[in-house]
This record gives structure tokens, sequence and C-alpha cells, in this order.
């Protein structure tokens, strides 16, 4: 087409001459072959950071996302029709972050409540970024539209050009006018640009045809052209130097865009400036394919990586776990193999999606595990908890006891129960045990508060008893049985009187006291069923001073009923044997022997059912 315009032109200068009168100076400075565009310089456009969105926390997400929205047109903002993917998957790791420390005291996951609002503060921001962009392509399409009804208008005044009879001078200036409002007019619908600009190329032609434009004229357009795709080479070699090769590639496809609506140039410099174009060109495209093949290999070394990093996952997921501090050791593991993931890189799109899933399947499956394992874990110690709140609460009702023996052995064994039982959450540990200490405290302090104040009285009635045991030591019989029956009960009466000695010293006095009193006993001429009685009761008058005294005589009176039942079941027996023995002629040796150990056993189980009289009677 170029050089059909040429050719065009050297006809009309061979053919006719404009003079001066139809084509002023003015004019002939400013035809242009083509509708060549005064190349306008444009204030470079600010770049868009190139962040890593992955390397973010939710918040410096949400920040870095707002701020791009807030300085550039969302045309420019592609990056961030991928970034819920990214937002998701950190949203995710922060979870499962928190949820890790709460539950790694053994709180329940169930109670856990994520306070975070990160997730709808970036989905309306990431609304805003959409509404944006769809407001935009929106606008974007309704322009080209009207700009291709302008176009076409453009293009109809053009044709109509030729019809007109006014001077060369005004169809020229209302040619140059349509070639500004051709300029000024924005992009068209893809699919009918081609065809649009050969169809006003066409008509441009035709009136270039209709004006028989001289030489110098044409000349003066082509050297303009030429100064134009100068321009644009100089522009293409600059971009040799930006380090952003999609930058500078994506600059270039703008170029090549401007290169096509610059008319022609005069033939001898057209192969030189495309050349000169192409080659910078094809250094460009170069580096930009070298760059997206050295892309690739390491988005295939990271695949590699992060296959591997998913089949360490899978082997945590796969572990049965009994120990929680395996679980945590575990648990930093695939910490350490989610933060590993975090700074693999990219990997080819195709594999996103199926490699995050296994990712994200392998964590998951970990994670749930672990949550179930402390999950029976929280439910045993709750059951542990309820254990030792009963054992508080069967303190607390003791503890204000006076009835200090029985009281203590309780309280023991809960003691030893309590050891038995496991641990509780821990965040309520130490509000147990005080609980439970203090109530124990509570008691043994009141008990050792009693204790030293009994402490110097126990002393004193240590002395008194030693005194009464010295006294009982040294007492003669003076053979007047009553009268000594007497005083020994009087002996009795007043060991009884005597209040409590020190512990340690209880038992030996009382066994020393007793062994006397049983010793004068065993002197008196009295029966041995007497005696018996009277030993008897001189055992059971010692418990009225012992801080134990109902248990002592429960346990007593429990003893003798044993026995007694014991007893009539021999008895029973035995005189069931004589009945048998009566029958035989040699049996006369054995029915001696059972009848003296049936006469024995009568007068031990009147012995015994005395005492259990005596013991009825102290209860």
């Amino acid at each position: 087409m170029e050089q059909e315009n040429l050719q065009q032109a050297e006809e009309l200068q061979n053919n006719e001459q404009l003079s001066s009168d139809t084509l002023n100076d003015e004019t002939q400075n400013e035809v242009s072959v083509q509708g060549q565009p005064t190349p306008i310089e444009k204030t470079p456009e600010k770049e868009v950071p190139v962040w890593d969105f992955s390397s973010f926390n939710t918040d410096e997400i949400i920040s870095h996302m707002k701020a791009l929205i807030d300085d550039f047109p969302v045309q420019r903002l592609k990056v961030l029709d991928s970034l819920p993917q990214v937002f998701e998957a950190q949203y995710q790791k922060e979870y499962d972050k928190a949820l890790a420390e709460y539950t790694k005291d053994g709180s329940p996951a169930e109670t856990f409540d994520y306070q975070d609002n990160s997730k709808e503060r970036f989905y309306s921001v990431y609304r805003t970024y959409r509404e944006k962009k769809t407001e935009f392509y929106k606008k974007l399409e309704e322009e080209k539209e009207q700009n291709l009804k302008d176009k076409l208008q453009i293009i109809e005044e053009l044709k109509d050009l030729i019809q007109h009879e006014e001077s060369l001078n005004k169809t020229y200036q209302d040619f140059k006018n349509l070639q500004d409002r051709w300029r000024n007019t924005g992009m068209v619908p893809q699919a009918q640009a081609n065809n649009l600009l050969e169809t006003y190329h066409h008509h441009v032609e035709n009136f270039f045809n209709y004006v028989k434009i001289n030489k110098e004229l044409r000349d003066l357009d082509l050297k303009k052209n030429l100064d134009a795709k100068n321009t644009l080479i100089e522009q293409a070699t600059a971009l040799l130097e930006d380090n952003n090769v999609g930058n500078a590639f994506r600059q270039l496809q703008s170029l090549h865009a401007q290169w096509k609506e610059i008319g022609p140039v005069a033939k001898e410099h057209q192969e030189e400036a495309w050349n000169r174009f192409k080659e910078v060109t094809d250094k460009i495209n170069d580096a930009y394919h070298k760059f997206f093949d050295t892309l690739r290999e390491e988005q295939e070394n990271n695949l590699k990586l992060k296959e591997e990093i998913c089949r360490k996952l899978e082997e945590y997921a796969a572990l049965n776990i009994e120990k929680i501090s395996d679980w945590n050791t575990a648990a930093d593991g695939v910490l350490a193999l989610q933060e590993e993931w975090k700074h693999a890189g990219t990997i080819p799109i195709k594999e996103r999606n199926r490699l995050y899933k296994r990712y994200r399947a392998a964590c998951d499956a970990f994670f749930n595990k672990k949550r179930q394992y402390f999950q029976e874990i929280q439910n045993m110690q709750s059951q542990n908890l309820a254990k030792k709140i009963a054992l508080c609460e069967k303190v607390e009702a003791i503890k204000e006891s006076t009835d200090w023996r029985p009281t203590t052995s309780k309280i023991i064994e809960y003691q030893r129960e309590w050891k038995t039982i496991g641990p509780v959450p821990k965040k309520v540990s130490n509000k147990i045990w005080n609980r439970f200490r203090s109530a124990c405290d509570y008691f043994f302090d009141r008990k050792s508060e009693l204790a030293k104040n009994l402490n110097a009285d126990q002393v004193k009635n240590l002395e008194l008893k030693k005194a009464l045991i010295e006294e009982v030591r040294n007492f003669q019989l003076t053979g007047n049985t009553d009268e000594d029956i007497e005083t020994l009960k009087a002996f009795q009466t007043r060991w009884a009187e005597i209040g409590f000695v020190p512990i340690k010293e209880k038992d030996a006095v009382q066994t020393e006291f007793r062994k006397l009193i049983n010793a004068h006993f065993d002197l008196l001429d009295i029966d041995e069923f007497d005696k018996n009685i009277e030993r008897f009761k001189s055992k059971i008058n010692t418990f009225d001073n012992s801080d134990d005294k109902v248990s002592k005589i429960i346990q007593e009176r429990e003893k003798l009923v044993n026995k007694i039942k014991q007893l009539e079941t021999d008895l029973h027996a035995w005189e069931n044997n004589i009945g048998f023995f009566s029958k035989s002629n040699k049996s006369e040796g054995l029915i001696r022997e059972f009848t003296a150990k049936i006469e024995n056993a009568r007068h031990k189980l009147s012995l015994m059912q005395e005492k259990l009289k005596l013991i009825d009677g102290m209860i």
C-alpha cells in the first residue's frame, strides 16, 4: 500500500503542480500521506509493584490489595484475580495456628472461638475490585462500540470529501480535521479493527488521488512518518534496559500497534526502518521467551519440591501417635513443612489446584487426627476433674469435724485416692488442687491447733496416770474380797477420769495399767468367771478417755458377736455329734470328750454374753 501511495504521488507530480493559491505553505507542512499521527510524549506510567502475596499475613494481603486498587487502574491489576486462593490458604494457616495454640494446653477444640474478621474485610475489598473491573470493561465495551460508530462516520465523511466543490485549502483542512478526529477516537471492538483500518486507509488513498498532492508534500509526510517510526525504534531500544521482562514485552505490543497506525515511509527507508524495529523486537521477544523458559524450569523444580512436601505430610497424617509429646513433635514437623511450602515458589498453573488440594488434604488429615486425640484427652481430663471435685466436696463436708481420728483416716484415704486420679485440664489444675489442699489443710490446721492446746494438759495427765500406775503397783490386797474389788474399781474409775495423754505414750501406759489391775484380780478369792468379767470391765473402762471411743466399742462388740455366733455353731455341731456317738458301743471316750467341750463352751458362751451386755450398756 505504501508503494501504491508513492506511485500515486509521483503521477500527481508529473501531471499537475498545485499552485500556492491552491495550497498555502502552512498546509504543505501539515499534509500526511496516510493520516500519520504526530508522536505524543507520554508521561511514563507508574509501575505496579510486584509483591509475593503468599508471604503476607491476612492483614497485609488486605492492606496491599487495597493500596493497589486505590493507586492503579483495575485493568492493570490482573494479579488480584487469583488473590482469593492465596488469601484462603493464609487464612486457613492462621486459623490452624490459632487453634493449635488454643488446644495445646488441652482446651477442647469445639470451644475455640476464632475472633478474626479478616475474611469479611478481604471479600469486601475484593468485591470493590471486581465491581470496578466489571464497570471498567462494561464502559470500555460501550466506548468501543461508540468509537466504532464514530470512525464509521469519519469514513463516510472522508468518502464525501471528494464530492466537495470548495477550494483545495478548505477540502484539505476538512481532511486534516477528519484525521485528527480519527486519531483522537479510541479503540474499537477487535473483530472490526483490521477491516476498519483498511477501509480508512483506502479512502485516505482515494482522497490523495483526488487532490493530486504534489511530490514535495508527499516527501514531507513520508519524512514525518519515518521520524515517528524512528521514535518508536528508540522507545523499543530503551525497553532492552528494563529489568522487568514482562513489562517490556507488554509495552512492545503497544509500540507495534502504534507502528501499524503510522503511514508509509520513503521506499529507500522502508526495509532499513523495519529491520531495525524487528531487530529490537526479536531481542525483547528472545529475552521474554528465555525468561519464561527459565521460569518454567524453576516451576518444574518447585513442583518436585512441593510433591515431596506433600508426601512427607501424608506420612505424618498416617502416623498412629499415642503420646502428647509425640503429637507436639509431629505438629512441629508439619508446621515446618508448611513453612517450607510457603517459600517453595510457584508451580505450573495446570498443577496448582491439584497439588494444593493434596497439600490441604494431608494437613487437614493430620490436624483432624490430632484434634480427635486431644478431644479424647479432654474427655478423660473432664472425668478426672469430676472425680477430684467430688473428693473436694467430701473433704469440705467433714473439715469442721471434731471426731479427729476417723476424720483424719478418711482425709488421708481421700488424699491417696487423689493421687490415683489422672490429670485434669491445665487451666483448672491449680484451682482444683488449691481447693482440695485448702480443705485438707483447714482440718489438719484445726487439729494441730487443738493438739498444741492439749499438749500441756496431756503431759500433766501422763504424770497423773504414771502416779496412779505406781499406786496400783504398790497396792496390797487386804484379804477382804469385796473391799479389794471396790478398791480396784476405784483405781479404774480414777484412770478413766484422767484425760488424754500424748498419743505416743498412750498404749504403753494403758497396757501397763491393765496388766497391773488384771494381776490383782487374778489374786482375788473369786471364781474365774467373775475375774474375767472384772478384767473385761477394766479393759472397756479404758475406752472412756480414748478419742476413738465409739469406734473401739463397736469393734469390740463385733468381735464378741462373731465369737458368740461361732461358739453357738460349734455347740450345735457337737451336740449333734453326741447323738450319733450314743448309738455306738465303743463311743464312751468320745462322748466324754465332747461333753467336756460342750460344758466348757457353754461356760465361755455365758461369759461372752455377759461381756456383750456390758458393751451394750456403754452404747
